[in-house]
Formats: C-alpha cells, structure tokens, sequence
C-alpha cells in the first residue's frame, strides 16, 4: 500500500528539514513525501529544495493550512494519507503502525499520540491527547459529542 505523508508548511524554515527527513525515514515503503509551503518569507523554500527529487514540493500563494491540506492531497497518490506540520516529526516506525491498522477495511481514521519535545528533540513530558481511546466504533459518540471530542 503505498501511503502519502502530505508536509504543510508557513515559514518554519527552522523545522521543516526535520519533519521531511523524519517523513522520508521511515520503516515502512513504499511512501511518496508531498511538502507544500503556503507562501513562506523565510528561507524554507530552499530548505525543501535540498531533498530534490526524493519529494514532491508544491509552492503556493498564503491561502491558510486547509487549502495546503487541498493541494497537497489533490496531488496525493497514496491509499493512506497521513498530514504532518513542519514543525511535527514522525517517529521512525509510524507509517508501519497506521498501515497495519488500516489492514481492516473497517477502520477508516487511525491516530496516535503527540509527545511534546524541546528545541533539542528531547521529550519535555506529558502526551496529546492525554488518553486514547481504545480500539472500536466512535460514530456514536461523535454523533453525540461532534467533532471536537477527540483531540488529535
């Protein structure tokens, strides 16, 4: 299965080379890396042109992180998509996690924790969200409690 790992980007020249090479590091392939930059000033453009072809860059006007969503899953090939913020990374082994997950027809939205981290990467502590839930069927309790009762 071949997963889409889709980088939205707005001046975090100071990450984005981090969350592409924890994107492009994965255990699992194959994976095609999409990075879009919602008009940045900074310098991370050219950041992201230092991976040449091992991504897909798309560079676009300021428009706001939904319509970098939009570009870059028009531009997606993958049968699992997953979305990562440049200031985010991936650990090593997470598309594996979410592939095997979405071995079950039935499961259409998997998630996992983030672990907040300092400017050195290192785990500052805590984890968002706080509790998972476990495994199973939520369209009753997002019928009840809408979309905001699950934070991911």
């Amino acid at each position: 299965m071949l997963v889409s790992i889709i980088i939205t980007n707005r001046n975090y020249g100071e990450y984005i080379e981090q969350a592409i090479d924890s994107a492009l590091n994965q255990t699992y392939t194959p994976i095609e890396v999409i990075v879009v930059d919602d008009g940045s000033e900074d310098d991370s453009r050219e950041i992201i042109s230092r991976f040449g072809t091992r991504v897909r860059s798309i560079n676009k006007e300021w428009q706001g992180q939904c319509s970098c969503f939009n570009a870059g899953f028009s531009q997606s090939s993958g049968s699992l998509v997953i979305f990562l913020d440049a200031d985010d990374m991936l650990m090593p082994d997470a598309v594996a996690h979410h592939v095997a997950c979405h071995s079950d027809p039935r499961v259409v939205k998997s998630s996992g924790y983030l672990e907040p981290v300092n400017a050195d990467g290192f785990s500052i502590g805590g984890r968002i969200p706080g509790q998972l839930f476990p495994s199973g069927d939520y369209k009753a309790h997002f019928i009840e409690r809408g979309p905001g009762a699950y934070r991911s």
